[in-house]
């Protein structure tokens, strides 16, 4: 019997308990930093299939698992988050979230099923394989910007590992698809707020005042025209600001503005001159309107990076487990964001898009109240995921 017709075995052996496992999970969503019965699901889980596991690691939620193979060799990881997100859901599905106002609407419940099928097939496999594979259940991803892999990689439980790999269920591409991108797959995300001061005065007298809304609408003006003028077009970037707050009543000037915001960009380069950009056109204002304003610029998550040697080692896990048509090259990356980088950033690693919409159903976006994952992906998942490691290990032993 073939690797690719062991492991297709396999993972249909396991595929009735992890689509209970998902729903499960689906069942009972927790938000960032409150993963505590999620996590001890998982560790149960893990424990069970005879990994050494070590849970609330890094000062949160966290749970780690090393499957140690009969034969000595590298190490690789899997990771999975495992927060939900606070949204009310409207999927109708028999599983649906029994907690008012929290969902996982972004797909974290079927990550951490597959991590689980991913390392059931691999317990039945650990006779042959060579080397150790680290399970990493990650708290807090949806908590920008500081998100739950820094703590992770700074606790230093990743130390040595020779690659590390994730995946992300992905609406846009259908069931049975996988999407793999050498280099960016997904972008950074900054928060950005901005405090224009000016002074208030009567709205009969403009001119006694310092009108902060006037300059701060300007200033919207202003900068997304430095965006489109000032930035390669070829650089893509996004700044939006998504919330503005100004003034106290409709016939006083107002004497401040605070909008709040998020820049996304795929390099450092770019991040740089935005920045600058919009401290440029603040003190411009300043000067022109007399207001005071002040910019604080938070670095949330960097762009997710694929590393080239482990993003083709995905192609051709996907290409010889699930055959060439599994295999999607996206022409671009997306303007989202994963603190997956937190990982990338210092390890060599790949993230995947896996698809999750069946066809003819509708394509619901991530982080709707109507989003759910189509359940064959999970089987895909985990072939997918098995494979990859097994071609990781496989390489990093010739190495």
């Amino acid at each position: 019997m073939t690797q690719q017709e062991i492991i297709t075995n396999l993972t249909e052996k396991y595929l009735p308990h992890i689509i209970n496992l998902r729903r499960t999970i689906h069942k009972h969503p927790e938000l960032s930093n409150e993963e505590q019965d999620t996590a001890a699901l998982l560790a149960g889980e893990l424990k069970a299939l005879g990994f050494d596991v070590r849970e609330n690691i890094a000062g949160g939620y966290g749970v780690s698992a090393l499957l140690k193979g009969n034969h000595p060799g590298p190490t690789v990881a899997l990771r999975t988050d495992m927060d939900a997100l606070a949204v009310q859901e409207d999927t109708g599905l028999s599983f649906a979230s029994e907690t008012e106002g929290k969902m996982h609407a972004c797909g974290h419940d079927a990550h951490m099923a597959i991590l689980i099928g991913t390392a059931s097939v691999l317990a039945d496999m650990k006779p042959a394989i060579r080397g150790n594979i680290l399970f990493i259940c990650q708290p807090a991803e949806e908590n920008a910007p500081t998100g739950g892999a820094k703590a992770i990689v700074a606790a230093g439980l990743l130390d040595g590992v020779a690659a590390v790999y994730g995946l992300h269920v992905w609406p846009a591409l259908p069931t049975g698809t996988i999407g793999v991108r050498t280099g960016p797959v997904m972008a950074a995300s900054d928060h950005v707020v901005i405090i224009i001061k000016g002074q208030s005065a009567h709205a009969a007298m403009p001119h006694k005042g310092i009108d902060a809304l006037v300059a701060a609408a300007q200033f919207i003006t202003a900068v997304q025209e430095s965006i489109s003028r000032q930035i390669d077009p070829l650089c893509p970037a996004v700044l939006t600001f998504g919330k503005i707050c100004g003034g106290t009543r409709y016939n006083i000037i107002a004497d401040e503005v605070v909008l709040e915001g998020t820049c996304r960009t795929y390099n450092k380069e770019t991040q740089d001159t935005i920045e600058k950009h919009i401290a440029d056109i603040l003190a411009g204002l300043d000067l022109m309107y007399g207001t005071t304003s002040t910019l604080v610029y938070e670095r949330g998550y960097a762009a997710v990076v694929n590393t080239p040697q482990e993003a083709s080692l995905a192609a051709q896990a996907v290409i010889g487990q699930l055959g060439q048509a599994a295999l999607v090259e996206p022409p671009e990356p997306a303007m989202t964001a994963e603190d997956f980088s937190g990982y990338l950033q210092k390890y060599a690693g790949a993230f995947l898009w896996l698809g999750a919409t069946a066809p003819g159903d509708t394509v619901y976006p991530l982080h709707s109240d109507k989003f759910a994952a189509d359940e064959n992906c999970l089987s895909v998942g985990i072939q997918c995921m098995t494979a990859l490691i097994l071609a990781s290990l496989s390489m990093h032993n010739q190495n």
